[in-house]
């Protein structure tokens, strides 16, 4: 690319023309060191928020700049584009740090077990990659990272001192030496080792699919454990692809356990807080399929914004002016 490239901090602003300045706010997600951007215009500020979750304990990075958020909202936000993922969903979204309790809890409870222990979970969620970590380690079983994706995350988050994984984790990504580090697990004892890997999708190629699938020299035993520190994305393909893999694992006697995981998208009454703060003129809900699009714009009904008037809804491609 020819273009230059800039780099902006939160808290950091951009001038981009005489009449836009672009401001990045801190945010949390269950990837690290996101950011609200906030695109300053003579008219007001249109806030970009796709991607959050209003965590007050997050497990890495700090919390949400709430005294940014509030200011913004005094100073006067034209319009709001903000995700709709979760918004049907009853309450707040819970803390990583309820994450944490509940992957300690399950990995804690098997200190003295001898069977295996796969936990699958999102190469780009790093605090829950250091979580799953520092429990294997935690336990006296050595973290291994594996897969392309876990070892590209993981390393680049180290390299720039956003996180710190326990000194007994290592990493591979190149399928040969996954394999290779799979066949010498086996022949040194699989209750030495916590294999963190990709797969809780079903996706083909992905580590814990092949191991599954029996595309390794790993073999699978009755009474081995898989977690899966995750949610399955939904649509139908991840969908059927996971229950294919949970089908295989269960039929060589494996133990599966599900749902340790919190989501990292804001929930009914974080979006009624973060509306609160923020006061836009107008909402452009995002981030969804048209149910979910939908249902903010009823939610949003509710708090007093008429749809067509300050709400509005928008296919992919389509244009609002706001006047």
């Amino acid at each position: 690319m020819n273009n230059k490239l800039f780099a902006l901090k939160a808290g950091q602003r951009y001038t981009i023309s005489p009449h836009l300045t672009l401001e990045f706010v801190r945010s949390q997600h269950s990837i690290i060191d996101t950011v609200f951007p906030v695109l300053h215009t003579p008219r007001g500020a249109v806030v970009y928020a796709n991607d959050f979750k209003l965590d007050r304990t997050p497990v890495l990075g700090e919390p949400p700049d709430f005294a940014r958020l509030r200011q913004l909202g005094k100073e006067g936000v034209l319009a709001l584009i903000v995700e709709s993922t979760n918004v049907s969903e009853k309450g707040r979204c819970p803390s990583e740090k309820i994450a944490r309790d509940l992957v300690r809890d399950t990995i804690t409870s098997y200190e003295d077990d001898k069977s295996a222990i796969f936990v699958s979970t999102f190469s780009s969620h790093i605090s829950r990659v250091k979580t799953i970590a520092e429990c294997a380690h935690e336990i006296g079983r050595k973290p291994v990272l594996l897969g392309r994706s876990m070892e590209r995350y993981s390393s680049a988050a180290e390299q720039l001192k956003l996180v710190g994984f326990p000194e007994s984790l290592s990493m591979f990504g190149n399928r040969r030496t996954v394999d290779r580090t799979l066949r010498r697990i086996m022949k040194t004892g699989k209750d030495k080792f916590v294999p963190i890997v990709t797969g809780h999708q079903g996706e083909t190629g992905a580590i814990l699919t092949r191991i599954v699938m029996g595309d390794t020299p790993y073999k699978l035993e009755r009474g081995d454990k898989i977690l899966f520190s995750a949610k399955v994305i939904p649509n139908p393909m991840n969908y059927g692809q996971r229950y294919l893999v949970e089908a295989r694992a269960k039929m060589a006697g494996v133990r599966i356990f599900d749902d340790l995981h919190v989501s990292g998208h804001a929930y009914r009454e974080d979006h009624y807080e973060f509306l609160h703060l923020l006061n836009p003129q107008h909402v452009i809900p995002a981030h969804g399929d048209i149910n979910m699009t939908g249902s903010y714009a009823k939610f949003a009904e509710e708090i007093g914004y008429t749809l067509g008037n300050d709400l509005h809804i928008l296919r992919n491609g389509q244009k609002v002016l706001i006047t």
